[in-house]
Formats: C-alpha cells, structure tokens, sequence
C-alpha cells in the first residue's frame, strides 16, 4: 500500500545529494570537524542523550529521542535509514514539523525586513516632505499653510539663532528679571537665522502626502508640491558682514548643514515675514496651539519679528504680548520637569510607565536625550530648525501619551515657557518671579549658550549667581568688570564688559 500523501507532499523522496559517494561526504565532514575543532568539548560529549549518540558517524538531532531511532539524518541523505525526506520520523521530529519550523523562520525573518523597509521608507518619506521657504517660495507656502492650519491647529516649533552675545549690567530684583533682560538685549541685537514649524491635527497625524480634492488645494499653484509638506523651514537673510553673531554659535550651524551664502542671497526678509504671519492664522487665536521645548528665546524673535520693533523693557508687558499673539502654548521641557520634580502629572500620581521613563531620563534635558529615551528616531539633521520642529511635535504626542495618560491639564501647563522665568505662572497671567527661599532646582533657568544648549553648574537646574542679599541677582558693573574676585562670567560669552565673545561684520 502507498504510503498517505501529507499536505506537504510524498513523504518518500530521494535524497538531495544522493548522487554523491556516502565516504566523500563522510570524508569531507571529518575534514571541516578536524579543521573547526579548535577549542571545542571533546568527542565524548555528544553522547549525551540531549545530542543523540556518541557515534561519529550519527546525525546530530536535538529533538532526538535517546535511542536515536527517528532517522532524521536521513532526510539530508546523511546516512543509513530510509532515504526520504522524514522518514519514521515522528512528533518534533517529522518532516511536518521540521518544514513548519522552517517556514515561520522565514516569515519571522521576511516581516523583520520589511519592519526594516517601512522604517526607513517612511524616514525617507519624511525627510522629502520637509519643505525649504526661502525668499522666493514665501507667498506661495504661507498660503498653503493658511489653508492646512484649520484643520491642523498643533504647531511645533523650533528656531536657530546665532547664539548670545550679550548680558545686561546692573542689579536685578529676581532671577527670572535677570533672564529675562538677558533674553530682551541679545533678542534685539541679533536676528533669527531659521524657523521651523510643523502641523499636526487633535490626534497627532501630520497632513497627508497628497491633498484630497475636499482641501481645495488642487489648483495648478499646488500641483507641484507633491508630496505635500508637513514642516516647513524658514531660512531668513543673515549676512556675517552686516549681522552681530557669536561665533561658536556659527560654527555649531554651519557643522549642521547651514548655509551661509544662502541665507544673504536668498533668505527671507523678518519684516515681510511678519506681515504674513499676521494673517496667516498660525497666530492671535486661541484654538491654535504651539508646541515647544525650552522656547523663551524662539518666542522672544518671533515676538520681534510681528512687533517690527524691540521687546519691552519690563517683563510684564512681554508677557502680555506673548499671551496676544500666542495663547496657547505648550513647552515640552517645562511638562517633563514638573513631573520630574512633583511626582505627579494633572494633579495625580506617576503611572509606573511614567516613572520608569522620568527615573531613566534623570539629569538629562536635551531635545535629543528625550528623543532617545521614547525612541523616537529623528528626521533630518540635528540642529536645524525643520528637523527639530518635527521631532519635537513626535515628542509631545509621546509624552502626552506614555507620561500623561493621554490628556494635559490646560490649566497647569498651558502658557508655560521653560527659559523665561521657569516654574512661574504661565504666560498669560501676571508677573511672577523667583521667590525668595524657594526650593532650589527649579528657581531659575539659564540662558542659552549654543542655540538652546544650557549651562548647568555641578550637575544641578541652572541658575544664576547671587549676591549676599537672598533673591538678589546681579551682574558687575563697569567699575567692578575688571576685579571679579575670582567670580568667572556670569553668562555665556567671556568675561569683560556688556558683551560677550561676538563678532560682526562691516557695515
């Protein structure tokens, strides 16, 4: 009687390599075992019953029972039993399983390329729909994002700028004043080099690829613009001969792909850029929601650029103006450190989850080390403002998700900007400044050095120095500039005078 035929096929089949002399493969298999030996346990042990019998000549077979009596070997042609694919064998040992086991080997294998392949395409994919504005597509894409921002009203946002050059003398009431003056002298002595900004709907999902017919974007003008952006980066006119820089600042964008001469021939002029933006329904309205990290000086230059003329002297009236033409805000960093520093996000305990992420991130505060701790893989480069804004709108959907259970307390973090006067009260509100014998860590921040990175002193929250008076901060004076009594800057940029380590060019 035949044998049944299985749903993998006859179950007697001739050996693969039956054509070839069973001494010349017996030979050759001694020959790779003497050659790979080196270092390997002695014969005897495969005659333990877990790797079938001692006998050299046996077919190795860990599922094996220990009488060796299933003649998997055989299915290669290796050696005495039947000559067919599985033959006798039974349980783990049949060619059913055998071929099972080998068939979810390659689909494990084929969907961990695939994995691969979506990963980098969709990388891929993004970085293509990270759109370059310069002067001559300005009009053409401020319209575009009229029109997108209705129904994506979650803009996130990031700036380069050419770093600080400045601080201001004299003695200071709070810290958060002495920050802020810092953030007022060097906003108006220096201009944005790029802004990045980066839509997203309720849900976090950036505007498609391509438009549908109902986004009334289908005109001629629209039809190049395939794909369709999700961030755009804005690349305004900066010239090192007319324009004040800190040039370690410089030199950090220029390693990050900033082209120079590109921005003094082509870049976007802040006044006209301004205008725009006034209309463009980005700003002044209360359902459209900025998302930041550390962004009191990226909020500073745009204040500038909409207000065509400098920052208020006092910081109360800076405040009421970011409130008017933000009035809504979100800062990443100021979120993560809250709930670093209270335990608690929207009134309640720590999810474990969110412990573990906050415990792991400990000192850490950078854009990227946050990146790194959600594993989220950028797009772009680093440090340019485009990139930026796209990783960190994938960031606050993350931390919303996995440190905030899903929803943010408007009332507690909204209109909060790490970098302008830190733990105080969000933007919209009144004046309020660091108090005297607050707890440390969080009393105070630091200004930027290169283009946001911060200055910590021994591992702990930035701050200021301080006089003998609690609450006081200050800075030397011209007749105290040049006896410091060992006192090093109190800002970034050197020591000596009220500016630091800037060049500008001739005008």
């Amino acid at each position: 009687m035949p044998p049944a035929v299985s749903r993998f096929g006859p179950q007697v089949l001739t050996g693969p390599f039956s054509h070839l002399q069973q001494s010349h493969l017996q030979h050759h298999s001694s020959q790779h075992q003497v050659q790979g030996s080196a270092g390997l346990p002695p014969p005897s042990f495969n005659a333990h019953p877990g790797f079938a019998q001692g006998n050299p000549n046996s077919n190795l077979n860990p599922f094996a029972p220990a009488n060796g009596t299933n003649n998997l070997g055989s299915a290669f042609g290796g050696g005495g039993g039947g000559g067919g694919v599985g033959g006798g064998g039974t349980g783990l040992a049949s060619h059913a399983a055998v071929m099972g086991f080998a068939h979810g080997a390659a689909i494990q294998q084929q969907q961990a390329r695939e994995a691969m392949r979506r990963s980098s395409t969709s990388n891929k994919g993004l970085k293509s729909r990270i759109r370059d504005v310069w002067r001559g597509n300005l009009a053409q894409e401020m319209q575009l994002l009229r029109t997108l921002v209705e129904k994506y009203p979650y803009i996130s946002m990031d700036t380069e700028f050419p770093g600080i050059v400045a601080r201001p003398m004299g003695a200071f009431t709070t810290k958060a004043d002495y920050h802020y003056q810092t953030l007022r002298c060097n906003v108006d002595l220096l201009r944005v080099i790029q802004l990045g900004i980066t839509l997203f709907n309720e849900d976090g999902e950036m505007p498609p690829a391509h438009l549908t017919d109902s986004s009334g974007l289908n005109s001629p003008t629209y039809q190049n613009l395939t794909p369709c952006p999700c961030t755009w980066q804005f690349n305004f006119r900066f010239s090192l001969q007319e324009d004040m820089y800190n040039q370690d600042s410089i030199d950090f964008l220029a390693q990050a792909g900033l082209d120079l001469d590109m921005h003094e021939k082509s870049g976007i002029d802040p006044q006209e850029f301004g205008a725009l933006m006034i209309g463009s329904g980005l700003v002044l309205l209360e359902d459209v929601r900025w998302i930041s990290f550390h962004s009191g000086y990226d909020f500073g230059y745009l204040v500038k650029i909409m207000l065509c003329k400098p920052l208020p002297e006092v910081e109360e009236d800076y405040r009421k103006l970011l409130s008017i033409f933000f009035p809504a805000i979100y800062d990443i960093k100021y979120m993560v450190k809250h709930a670093q520093r209270n335990q608690t996000v929207n009134s309640s305990p720590l999810s474990a989850g969110a412990a573990n992420i906050l415990t792991s991130l400990g000192q850490k505060s950078g854009l990227q080390d946050l990146a790194d701790e959600l594993g989220i893989k950028r797009v772009g480069s680093a440090h340019t403002a485009g990139s930026d804004s796209l990783l960190t709108g994938k960031i606050f959907w993350d931390v919303r998700k996995n440190i905030f259970n899903g929803t943010i307390d408007d009332d507690k973090y909204l209109g909060q900007v790490w970098g302008l006067n830190g733990m105080g009260a969000p933007a919209s509100g009144g004046p309020t400044g660091f108090a005297s014998g607050a707890p440390t860590g969080m009393d105070g921040q630091s200004t930027p050095n290169l283009n946001g990175a911060t200055i910590y002193s021994n591992g702990e929250t930035p701050r200021t120095p301080n006089t003998t008076h609690i609450g006081l901060a200050s800075t030397p004076n011209q007749q105290t500039q040049g006896n410091l009594a060992g006192m090093g800057p109190l800002t970034p940029g050197g020591g000596g005078g009220v500016f630091g380590n800037f060049r500008i060019g001739k005008a």
